[in-house]
């Protein structure tokens, strides 16, 4: 429990996923959009009678496609899980075929080529998202190129050139605009990172802090009831006679102590288990009862490294910590356990420090 654990991988796998599909719902209704407005020119004859349902028809298939991939979770195995870049190229090439039969109105449609970018903006790079524009920007290249050949009286070379010249300057506009869009969500990405861990973790020791360790201890205690984990234990761990070193050495010393006990404690634990500060000179430490049993061991080589410690800066002064445990059992509560915690850490001070002690059990040897 050395990061937090809310969630488990399978589920954020499962929201991911979810979030996916919205996103691919919202295109398929901007097919929908597409193909009524596809329909209303056929109506007054800009478009083949034919083509609104044909279109329709293809446009539903390749959307089958990767909605199967997406609830089939085929899709993880790419590089790209949200196959947006896949998708935009698609979504192009299905502006192409209205452009291509649209005839007078082809300048209306070639207002749908930078609304694929639009969709990219939230997963691709600059890069990415100059690849699909260019990719739109030679198809309909490609598209005058036909119709210059096969039919060659629907083209008026001029406006064809005039139209192609002002997709591309659009195109590029929207790619940079959708890039640097992309680029402060990811900026303010890593900014909300940065504030939740300033919000989760002490600023000075870098351990979990109170708050954190108080939402995450009603949560394992939650589990515990579920029976969804084997136990829990919880040891309170203090710094003997901090006050008289904060006395000799001053606060600043006190503070490298505070940090170099927090590292050791980290160091000391499992990657199953969790480490915070409760306040002033203790950590509190949550230990996963794992299928061995060996918590006992995890906090004897708390006390013990801790021990060994030796700082410079207190002039090699003997540290050592002293640790009250509370095993979980039915009808705990997060307050009880601290409760049972701090009796069970006093007892230990009270019997001479730098030991470990059971609540409502017999002080575990330490020398």
């Amino acid at each position: 429990m050395k990061t937090p654990r809310p969630y488990s991988g399978a589920f954020d796998t499962d929201s991911k996923q979810a979030l996916r599909r919205r996103r691919f719902l919202m295109s398929v209704a901007t097919y929908a959009a597409c193909g009524l407005f596809a329909e209303i020119c056929a109506l007054l004859g800009y478009l083949p009678a034919w083509l609104p349902a044909a279109w329709g028809l293809a446009a539903a298939a390749a959307n089958g496609v990767f909605y199967w991939l997406l609830r089939s979770g085929l899709n993880l195995r790419f590089k790209d899980p949200s196959m947006t870049e896949a998708q935009l190229a698609v979504s192009m090439v299905a502006v192409m075929v209205l452009v291509y039969h649209a005839d007078a109105a082809r300048g209306a449609f070639l207002m749908l080529f930078p609304v694929p970018l639009l969709f990219g903006v939230l997963r691709l790079r600059l890069y990415q998202l100059a690849r699909v524009g260019g990719f739109g920007i030679f198809g309909y290249a490609v598209v005058i190129a036909l119709l210059s050949t096969y039919h060659p009286e629907r083209v008026r070379m001029g406006v064809e050139l005039v139209n192609l010249t002002a997709l591309t300057t659009v195109m590029v506009f929207v790619s940079l605009m959708c890039s640097y869009i992309s680029q402060v969500r990811v900026d303010l990405s890593h900014s909300l990172v940065t504030i939740r861990e300033l919000a989760q973790r002490d600023a000075l020791t870098g351990v979990f802090n109170r708050h954190h360790l108080m939402e995450t201890m009603a949560l394992e205690v939650m589990r515990c009831d579920r029976k969804a984990r084997r136990g829990l234990v919880v040891c309170m761990v203090d710094i003997d006679h901090f006050k008289r070193i904060n006395d000799t050495f001053g606060h600043p010393i006190g503070d490298e102590v505070l940090i170099a006990v927090g590292k050791r404690l980290a160091d000391s634990i499992r990657s199953i288990d969790y480490l915070a500060r409760y306040g002033g000179e203790e950590f509190l430490v949550l230990l996963d009862i794992d299928l061995d049993d060996d918590w006992p061991t995890v906090c004897e080589r708390m006390r013990v490294h801790v021990a060994a410690l030796s700082l410079a800066a207190v002039n090699a002064t003997p540290l050592s910590v002293s640790i009250g445990i509370a095993v979980y059992g039915k009808g705990d509560t997060a307050v009880s356990l601290l409760k049972r915690a701090d009796m069970a850490l006093y007892r230990a001070k009270d019997e001479g420090r730098n030991r470990i002690c059971v609540a409502d059990s017999t002080p575990i040897a330490a020398s």
